[in-house]
């Protein structure tokens, strides 16, 4: 779902890099080696691979999306990783196993999805016993994606607003939706 064009790989545009951040945003996520993370909606994947060298060769990363070249040029860039899965998804199924996911990372992508409170309900049972959801995008995006949450049953557990122009917060499911 990547639509930045050259933002979706890193390096390419110097301006998107400064705005993402992306070794503080990797760092900000706390992922431990041996993790299993799912990258929804990863276009190009433009923190598909720093994710894959933060849970390092024990873990796995499953980056996903709905569109079929940027899940080319995605393919392309990690032949070779063993720790990277790219998966294409339909639009408003997340496509990942239940229990299996540490972090499910949603990066610039919520906006995308027809009905962002039946989408987040999808993706709780995808995720481990201690699972996190991370979203981060755009700060003015993050109104109705709290609201969104809130109605699907997770709660704000953190945030972290050291990222020039983006949000980054992490939910986790409340005992009951």
């Amino acid at each position: 779902m990547d639509l930045h064009g050259t933002g979706g790989v890193e390096g390419a545009d110097a301006a998107y890099d400064r705005s993402r951040q992306p070794a503080r945003f990797i760092a900000a996520l706390g992922i431990a080696p041996g993790q299993r993370i799912a990258d929804v909606g990863a276009g190009q994947g433009y923190f598909t691979q720093r994710l894959a060298e933060a849970v390092g060769p024990t873990g796995r990363v499953v980056a996903t999306d709905i569109n079929d070249e940027a899940l080319k040029r995605l393919r392309a860039r990690v032949i070779g990783r063993e720790n990277i899965e790219v998966r294409k998804v339909e639009p408003d199924a997340p496509g990942l196993e239940a229990g299996a996911y540490d972090l499910i990372l949603l990066s610039e992508v919520d906006h995308f999805l027809t009905d962002r409170v039946d989408y987040l309900t999808r993706l709780r049972a995808a995720l481990t016993p201690q699972g996190r959801i991370a979203v981060t995008h755009l700060r003015a995006m993050r109104p109705p994606l709290v609201a969104a949450a809130r109605t699907a049953g997770y709660s704000v557990v953190s945030e972290y607003n050291e990222l020039p122009d983006h949000y980054l917060l992490f939910l986790r499911p409340t005992a009951h939706p």
